[in-house]
């Protein structure tokens, strides 16, 4: 069953990018037959097939339509990109309803940015002087709470015993391994998170391996593919890299009841009815928007940025601009923008898990 999801979000992604890129650019008027159809021509384009007049045939120009197709790059990027930053309710409602020549259409643009940031994650790292483990806490402290933590396992562990609960038993003895791990770095004064990550990952895979754990309980075949994939964590992380760009496109339609719910009552704007086409441009700007930011502090992280003049408005952009675009793209009030803005915020967070889970369904039980 993983494999048709994740052949359907393939072939979803390859088509939207196929039609995204496969615009054509400006040309000189030309005369005689196209090259594709034959069709007379009387213009830079072939009225029949819609081909492109004049063809070129040099190096300069593969790069020239690579860039072309990317960004657009006769000004719809320059337009598009500061009305996304700046008046993105401006940006979604002209496109709505019907100013689309001067901008980057919404799926081109979202698909665009989840490469760029996927990319981007792909070489993004967290420097090892940036995370401590235990905070500014010392080894010391985090040393006592580490083995305080293990003698209440023990304990309780000892209860489950004395009780004969073979379950609880399990339970406790997959925690006491794990908080084993921990108090072994605690105590380390130089101990990172990479260190201690490392740690916890080398448990689980030898967990896996003695089959003391119990991953998806209540399912016996989930339980044991999850248990599989986790004997390899390398290649777990891998499937979660190549198949999280493919499924990508599953944020659009996991964000669309939520918009839907928010506006059902109000069925017009300006005199125009309320679809879901106008959510689903909503929805493809807005992310476009988050995964720019997400971009922009995974290279924060990466240069070891710490500068509260950098996160702060990193923090708060994603609020701000939601009720920018609400207000601009429905026409809602200070009020009507700043509800919403809540209520969507946090269903943009149960959107995120369940695209997170079903990622993880795909990639690590596959």
């Amino acid at each position: 069953m993983s494999d048709q999801i994740e052949a359907a979000g393939a072939l979803v992604t390859a088509g939207l990018a196929a039609n995204a890129l496969d615009q054509p650019a400006g040309g000189t008027a030309s005369h005689g037959a196209c090259a594709n159809c034959g069709a007379a021509l009387a213009g830079p384009f072939c009225g029949q097939c819609g081909q492109r007049a004049h063809l070129h045939r040099t190096l300069g120009a593969v790069f020239h339509e690579f860039l072309h197709g990317i960004t657009h790059f006769d000004g719809k990027a320059w337009q598009t990109l500061p009305m996304l930053l700046f008046r993105p309710g401006r940006l979604t409602r002209s496109y709505i309803e019907g100013h689309r020549a001067r901008y980057i259409a919404p799926v081109p643009l979202f698909l665009l940015v989840v490469f760029l940031m996927f990319f981007v994650l792909s070489f993004a790292s967290i420097p090892d002087d940036a995370v401590k483990v235990g905070g500014n806490t010392t080894s010391a402290e985090r040393a006592a709470e580490a083995k305080k933590a293990l003698a209440d396992i023990d304990r309780e562990l000892a209860a489950a015993r004395a009780t004969g609960d073979q379950s609880k038993i399990k339970e406790l003895e997959t925690a006491r391994a794990g908080v084993a791990i921990v108090t072994k770095r605690a105590g380390d004064p130089n101990a990172s998170a990479d260190d201690l990550l490392s740690d916890i990952g080398r448990g689980v895979v030898a967990a896996s391996q003695k089959d003391d754990l119990t991953i998806v309980e209540g399912f016996p075949e989930l339980d044991r593919k999850a248990k599989e994939a986790l004997k390899n964590p390398s290649l777990v992380l891998y499937k979660l890299q190549t198949k999280a760009y493919k499924l990508s496109f599953l944020l659009v339609p996991l964000s669309l009841p939520w918009l839907w719910l928010a506006f059902f009552w109000k069925p017009k704007v300006n005199g125009v009815r309320i679809g879901m086409y106008d959510h689903a441009i909503f929805a493809l700007y807005s992310i476009s928007f988050m995964s720019l930011l997400f971009i922009t502090g995974s290279l924060g992280l990466t240069a070891g940025v710490t500068s509260g003049l950098f996160w702060l408005p990193l923090l708060l952009a994603p609020a701000v601009h939601m009720f920018a675009q609400l207000r601009g793209a429905y026409a809602l009030g200070w009020f009507g923008a700043a509800w919403r803005t809540i209520y969507l915020s946090f269903a943009a967070v149960i959107s995120l898990s369940l695209y997170l889970m079903i990622l993880i369904i795909v990639g690590v039980l596959d």
